[in-house]
């Protein structure tokens, strides 16, 4: 049978290329791979996302909340009013109430500074340079430090009931006006108490989340801070609140960082298995086809497509196209020569008229199989008188 010389008829079939089975198979261990990754970006998201399991929320349970310490100040007697906006804040302004503000990055410069006009007393945590300008705080924040087991080193009498405590962060140093600097790092605080201004920051929120309370003399620290109030309340800013034109906080300072590492982790698993999948195990192998196709049986093929199609301008577009290509490459024409300057030369060169020659190599479809058989006989013979002028006498 044509296509199938050199076969015995013991030789089972093999494809030449892969098939959709073998493709699967392959693609199912990296699609179950990302998809894990994904799964796993996704749920570490939504646990370290803010909202009721935030970090240093009084309602989550969470390691990273704060429930432990809202119920050991409910189990004194100290309410603890947990808001979502800085207008239910200034609303509960009073000078016996304490506000806690656990992210300051995530407020806009309108409600850090309505912030700094209460009366209420303030505890910011983590607050940086900007924020204490927005605050109106005579403070310059130093680097961050890492958190780590500290001695009060002051006289502060909250810090020395607590003793050692776990605490880093910003550091402060205060300008201008009476403070008392706790925790030392380098010089600077990382507990700092403005008394003429109501004013506390704390360089870190550890010492009041769940999973560190009981550690050390953490719980201490945290009392003392909040347990001389009449009831606390507590700023958790409500992610999709309204805010005024302009003073969005940038996009990097809401994400949470278990998104960005979550991010980050995606970027190096999709690296490492791309360079798995590209790997090369050796030299390109040739591989013989299972089926020889001879070039005539091609061209019949491609024939017998053009017909079933009736591609009568196709084929002969073809013809003309191949003819051209032969013909320039005779007559010494540079590739992408211009229509008129190759009918002239060609019609030079036979010695035919430019119309007919014109006709033949750049003219419309045939109007019938007929009309395409005369074409492809006068392209030949204007080939082969060609041949003849440039081979000689």
């Amino acid at each position: 049978m044509t296509g199938t010389a050199g076969r015995t008829g013991a030789e089972p079939l093999t494809a030449s290329g892969p098939t959709v089975r073998s493709a699967t198979r392959a693609a199912r261990g990296p699609a179950l791979v990302v998809a894990g990754v994904v799964l796993v970006g996704v749920v570490v998201g939504v646990l370290g996302a803010t909202g009721s399991g935030g970090r240093l929320d009084p309602d989550a349970y969470s390691p990273a909340g704060a429930r432990a310490l809202a119920t050991l100040l409910r189990d004194r007697g100290i309410p603890v009013e947990r808001v979502e906006t800085v207008e239910q804040v200034v609303a509960a302004d009073d000078p016996a109430a304490t506000v806690v503000v656990p992210a300051p990055q995530t407020l806009t410069g309108s409600e850090l500074a309505g912030l700094g006009g209460l009366v209420a007393p303030l505890l910011v945590v983590g607050a940086e340079q900007a924020q204490l300008e927005l605050l109106g705080l005579p403070v310059r924040a130093g680097p961050a430090v890492p958190v780590e087991r500290r001695r009060p080193g002051c006289t502060l009498p909250l810090a020395g009931t607590a003793g050692e405590v776990d605490l880093g962060g910003p550091t402060y140093d205060a300008e201008g006006v009476p403070a008392a600097g706790c925790y030392a790092a380098s010089g600077s605080a990382t507990l700092l108490r403005l008394p003429s201004v109501g004013v506390t920051l704390l360089g870190d929120g550890t010492p009041l989340t769940n999973e560190r309370l009981g550690h050390r003399g953490n719980a201490a620290l945290a009392l003392g801070l909040l347990g001389d109030a009449d009831r606390v309340v507590w700023l958790v800013p409500r992610p999709g609140r309204t805010v005024p034109e302009g003073e969005q906080p940038p996009l990097s300072e809401l994400v949470a960082d278990e998104l960005k590492l979550g991010a980050l982790w995606l970027l190096v698993v999709g690296a490492v298995l791309a360079l798995w999948r590209a790997r090369r195990l050796g030299r390109v192998v040739g591989e013989p086809l299972p089926v020889v196709v001879r070039a005539a049986e091609a061209v019949e093929g491609r024939a017998r497509l053009y017909h079933a199609a009736g591609a009568r301008g196709t084929a002969a577009e073809a013809l003309r196209a191949a003819t051209r290509e032969r013909l320039a490459t005779r007559v010494g024409l540079p590739a992408g020569a211009e229509q008129a300057f190759v009918v002239a030369l060609v019609a030079e060169r036979t010695g035919s008229d430019r119309a007919v020659v014109g006709g033949l190599l750049y003219g419309g479809p045939p109007v019938d199989d007929a009309a395409l058989v005369r074409l492809a006989g006068d392209l030949r013979i204007l080939e082969q008188a060609l041949t003849r002028e440039v081979a000689g006498p």
